[in-house]
């Protein structure tokens, strides 16, 4: 390649329900990124002209363009199974015709005709490439990423990557992946009943409110924070998010049942915070029992994180900490941190 063309790079992140993306220059210092909805289950067939749509946007005359890969989307029950969700994907990939990369636990592999790509080692590694990046910096952490759906935790003893998981269920025999979100987990996943003021509130099994609306109406995220759909379809306003909660419950919505419903909230988010914490302490037990080490926090619910290091004296550390202070709205990168790492790490 020469000294003069200029060389593009996209980083993916191809998950169930969204598809991030993050775009560098060679010549330029800004970063282009974003998150698309897409269910993945309803819209696997678009997938290639939708990376064919945004190559086509970046890519600039007389530049090079290359693609970096990772996925999580090959879980979707459209599939028969995670094999097949690969293969597909990687099948999609192959039409797009330009340079591609795919992220694997063993690094990034040549995406062409000759080089056979092991599909077990490329399947929901996204959380791989985030710890490997900031294992560059950081000798000794736990990484939690708390996301939309998940918290993974990734734990990092002197400059080494530690965890044991090699799929879903792995993750969850080692504590390594907790299925539960800050925005599109349903708030009857930890607990379905709540005792208060000698009442007892039971919640309703329906998929009426998720966690976004506990954090909307505890303060914890706002409006514009969330990228994922409302349980709805309506926004994410905080009215809105009262309402979903009331028909969690089996009530009608009025201003005089707002400090009940906030009571409510509280108790949901206290299960959801002390399964993260116990969580982590249970990796601090293991890995540092006897050494100092950071929490990093990244992902939709990273101020989360920060509250709880704060309220328990764990020493912390953003991910918008780590990122270069010359990107444009590098705040939003730590939501598709996966995407952004790939260019980094190529």
């Amino acid at each position: 390649m020469s000294a003069k063309t200029n060389l593009i790079k996209i980083g993916w992140d191809i998950g169930g329900a969204h598809i991030k993306y993050c775009v560098e220059s060679r010549e330029s210092d800004v970063i282009w990124y974003d998150i698309i909805d897409f269910d993945f289950w309803r819209d696997y067939a678009k997938l290639s002209d939708l990376i064919i749509s945004i190559c086509k946007e970046y890519h600039q005359e007389g530049s090079s363009l290359v693609n970096y890969f990772t996925m999580s989307a090959e879980m979707c029950d459209c599939f028969d199974n995670r094999r097949a969700g690969v293969k597909y994907i990687l099948n999609q990939i192959h039409k797009i015709k330009y340079s591609s990369y795919i992220f694997s636990k063993h690094g990034l592999i040549k995406f062409d005709s000759k080089q056979k790509i092991p599909q077990d080692s490329v399947g929901s590694y996204n959380w791989y490439a985030s710890a490997l990046y900031v294992s560059k910096f950081i000798n000794d952490a736990i990484l939690i990423d708390f996301g939309s759906t998940t918290c993974d935790f990734s734990i990092i003893k002197n400059g080494k990557i530690q965890n044991r998981r090699t799929s879903d269920i792995d993750g969850m025999f080692t504590k390594e992946l907790l299925y539960t979100g800050c925005s599109r987990t349903p708030i009857y996943a930890h607990i379905n009943e709540i005792m208060f003021r000698n009442k007892i509130y039971s919640i309703i099994p329906e998929s009426f409110s998720s966690m976004s609306d506990i954090n909307i109406i505890l303060g914890n995220l706002s409006k514009g924070d969330i990228y994922s759909k409302s349980a709805d379809g309506s926004s994410h306003s905080l009215l809105q998010s009262y309402k979903r909660v009331s028909r969690s419950f089996g009530f009608d919505y009025d201003r005089s049942k707002r400090n009940l419903i906030y009571s409510l909230c509280l108790k949901i988010y206290d299960i959801q915070f002390k399964l993260i914490d116990k969580t982590l302490s249970f990796h601090s037990e293991k890995y540092f029992k006897r050494s100092n080490f950071v929490v990093v926090g990244l992902g939709l619910g990273s101020k989360i994180i920060r509250n709880m290091c704060n309220k328990n004296r764990y020493d912390y550390l953003d991910i918008r900490d780590i990122l270069d202070s010359t990107i444009v709205n590098g705040d939003y990168l730590s939501n598709l941190f996966p995407a952004f790492v790939l260019n980094r790490i190529s």
